[in-house]
Order: C-alpha cells, then sequence, then structure tokens
C-alpha cells in the first residue's frame, strides 16, 4: 500500500517540478494543496491550474477563513481556479483580525498557508501524513529547524539547483513565463529591497493593497501595534510604509540588507512561532 503524502504547491517552477518527479516515481498516494492569498499574480494562478491539469494533480486550491473574535486559528474553503480571490480578500481577513504583518509580527504564512492547510489536512484525514515542500538544493538554508513532518525531495531524493529546474521547464509545452520579483505575494515584505524596487517598475498597483491595509488596520494587533512612532503598524523594513518604497531604487545601499524567508517560493510550516499554541486550531 503506498504511502500518503501531502505535496505543498506553492505555484512557482521548483514546486512544479517537484511534483512532476513525485508523479514520475509512483511511490506515493499524493494529495496536492494550493493556498491561495488573494495576493498572487494573475500569471501564478494560470500557472497553477495548467500544471494541474498537465500533471493529473487534481490539485486542491484552498483559501483561509479567519474568525473573528474566536480564539482560534484560520480554518479553510475550498475554491476553484475560477473562484480564487484575486483582490487580497484571504490576506485582508488576517491582517483585519491579527492586523500587519511584518518582521516581528510575521503572522501572514502562518495564518494564510501553515494553518489554513493544518485545518484542509484534519477535515481530509491527512493531519499526521509527510509533507513534501518545494526547497532545491541550493535553497538548502531554507530548510525548517523546528518541523519533523517535512520532507524535501529536491534535496534528498532528487538533488536539484534552480538551473536544472529551469533547463527543465525551458523543454515543456508551456511555462510561468513571470518574473521571479513577481512571484509569491506580489508585494510581499519579506522580499528584498531590490525586488520590491522591481516591482515599483514592473506592477506599482501591487501596492495598492498594502497602502490600504496600513490605512485601515495600522493599529490592529499586539500591545505594540502603534509602531515606534505611535503611527500604526507597517509591512516593510525599517518601518517603511508601502509608499516608501518609490524612492527604495535610488537607495542602492539598502538593496544587500538582510530579508525573511522568502526565497522563489512561499512555503507553509518554514516560519514557525513558538508560542503560537492559543492561535491554531484545536
Amino acid at each position: 500500500m503506498k504511502e500518503d503524502l501531502v505535496v505543498s504547491f506553492s505555484g512557482g517552477r521548483t514546486s512544479g517540478y517537484m511534483s512532476h518527479k513525485l508523479i514520475e516515481s509512483g511511490k506515493y498516494n499524493l494529495h496536492f494543496v494550493f493556498m491561495n492569498t488573494g495576493c498572487e499574480h494573475e500569471r501564478t494562478l494560470w500557472f497553477v491550474n495548467e500544471c494541474d491539469k498537465y500533471f493529473g494533480m487534481n490539485l486542491t486550491w484552498i483559501e483561509a477563513v479567519t474568525h473573528p473574535g474566536e480564539r482560534r486559528g484560520s480554518t479553510h474553503k475550498v475554491v476553484s481556479y475560477e473562484t480564487a480571490s484575486r483582490n487580497g480578500e484571504p490576506y485582508e481577513g488576517v491582517t483585519k483580525k491579527y492586523g500587519i504583518s511584518n518582521q516581528t509580527w510575521q503572522i501572514c504564512t502562518r495564518e494564510l498557508k501553515s494553518n489554513a492547510q493544518r485545518d484542509w489536512r484534519k477535515a481530509n484525514g491527512l493531519g499526521d501524513v509527510k509533507t513534501a515542500i518545494g526547497i532545491r538544493v541550493d535553497e538548502f538554508d531554507r530548510m525548517s529547524a523546528v518541523q519533523r513532518n517535512l520532507v524535501y525531495p529536491l534535496i534528498d531524493t532528487w538533488p536539484t539547483t534552480k538551473q536544472q529546474v529551469l533547463e527543465w521547464w525551458g523543454n515543456q509545452p508551456f511555462d510561468l513565463n513571470l518574473p521571479e520579483h513577481l512571484g509569491n505575494c506580489t508585494w510581499c515584505w519579506k522580499k528584498s529591497y531590490r525586488k520590491l524596487a522591481l516591482v515599483w517598475q514592473d506592477m506599482p498597483e501591487a501596492f495598492d493593497f498594502p497602502k490600504r491595509m496600513e490605512s485601515t488596520y495600522q493599529f490592529v494587533g499586539p500591545e505594540d501595534s502603534k509602531g515606534p512612532d505611535g503611527k500604526g503598524r507597517r509591512f516593510f523594513r525599517q518601518h517603511m510604509y508601502a509608499d516608501d518604497l518609490k524612492r527604495v531604487e535610488q537607495q542602492h545601499d539598502l538593496f544587500d540588507m538582510p530579508t525573511g524567508t522568502c526565497g522563489e517560493s512561499c512555503e507553509p510550516f518554514l516560519d514557525e512561532f513558538a508560542d503560537e499554541d492559543e492561535l491554531c486550531n484545536p
């Protein structure tokens, strides 16, 4: 009897390649899941749908559902390519309840992806099943040091580099064809300043969402929600507002500042809080 394996499909080339290798191996009973935040580029959603059809993944699309006023983490709802949120609705739900996510309050991945997927797994009898994460051998430092139920096929089973992934996709009938800086949530606060500057150049409208969140929910959150200057919480490093990022491309000294863990994919379970128990699903 084949072992069950949940495959966390992030929406990028690496997770697509990993999915292909897992299907090709025939070793597992695979359960593919994509967590939509509502802030992905439309091309990402198209790519996810194409991979699903082309590889025969039977992919499940889920979105986080928050519960205002309740001491419970995000649950999930099942959507589809056609019905998936395109205007940040799941992300706004999390922000409305927990406040703006940033380096000191990294709530977005936990609620939008980790907790939503936990709830989906529980509902489908997959709570203890291992999860495959699309991290390559050249991203070894992104592996979780905490979670023990994760597997990394492109590190342990088929050691794969970024160049190998790109070469493989170059021989496929379709490709993502999206600049790396527009991957994940298009405006993700974990991205480097260099990537955020490129987003401003190519897709300035991507910042309309974080600007609206900062103006609407800036004082929602834990005790330090007023921010260091009393003007409210902000997404971006150095307490920058989204509007402040327009000047980043002139400040090259910021380009090499340390960033978060947002690489070419945003994966669940990698940024777990040690004190999350009261917020996680029972």
